[in-house]
């Protein structure tokens, strides 16, 4: 099921990288395999079978959406979603139970879901309930391939050829962002201070920032262009 995050992102069609990356955490060995296969025609799917399992998939990797059960082997699922909220990380949770009862219901969206389907249920709502919450957060846009990379503008942070994320920081995704969104042009240091950096900022933090990027990625996602400036680059494997 998940591709893109056991080491072999080389073998994978690029265009699957800008599909959305979603994280199944489910104990039914039996729905949560079919569950994979169904929605892995859309999504890049991970599948975590315990809170611990789906909290080292989180640690590795961001997400575009969860879909969480409640009834774990080592807990609530509704635990691991108030971690996140009370961490800042808003990505969204469609909460998937058997627990159907109104209390149930108010205690999950009150726990900081998106979003709340009851078992039984037909696949064709759960896939209707994942676009909505995707169409929301408008995390499918966001996504911009860099040559083998994946940037992701929505979660500040952009993926290497194998999956694993990089964390940058804000001004570092701007920079990333606004190169990728001309990549034919070719952009002057004035250019990208007025477009990319806070008032006031030093014409000298372009070249600092180029460097941090390159840093935590590989210096060929951003060219050089002498006397001229900065374009975005074609990182390959």
């Amino acid at each position: 099921m998940d591709e893109t995050r056991k080491g072999d992102g080389a073998g994978l069609d690029p265009a699957r990288l800008l599909l959305p990356a979603v994280l199944l955490i489910e104990d039914d060995r039996n729905l949560g395999a079919m569950l994979g296969e169904m929605l892995g025609i859309d999504y890049r799917m991970t599948w975590a079978r315990t809170l611990g399992e789906a909290r080292n998939a989180l640690a590795g990797a961001a997400f575009d959406a969860l879909i969480v059960d409640r009834r774990l082997p080592d807990g609530d699922g509704l635990s691991l979603i108030r971690e996140l909220r009370g961490g800042g990380v808003s990505t969204p949770a469609l909460v998937l139970t058997a627990l159907a009862e109104v209390d149930d219901i108010v205690n999950g969206l009150d726990s900081g879901a998106n979003d709340y389907l009851t078992k039984p249920f037909h696949i064709v709502e759960l896939e209707a309930r994942l676009r909505a919450l995707l169409r929301g957060f408008r995390a499918q846009a966001a996504s911009v391939m860099i040559g083998d990379w994946l940037l992701k503008p929505g979660v500040n942070g952009i993926e290497d050829p194998d999956g694993h994320m990089v964390s940058l920081t804000e001004t570092e995704t701007r920079l990333l962002a606004t190169l990728a969104a001309s990549p034919e042009h070719v952009f002057g240091r004035e250019e990208l201070l007025a477009n990319v950096f806070s008032a006031g900022s030093d014409i000298g933090a372009v070249d600092v920032y180029v460097s941090y990027v390159r840093a935590k990625t590989t210096r060929a996602i951003i060219d050089t262009v002498r006397g001229r400036g900065y374009r975005i680059g074609n990182p390959q494997e």
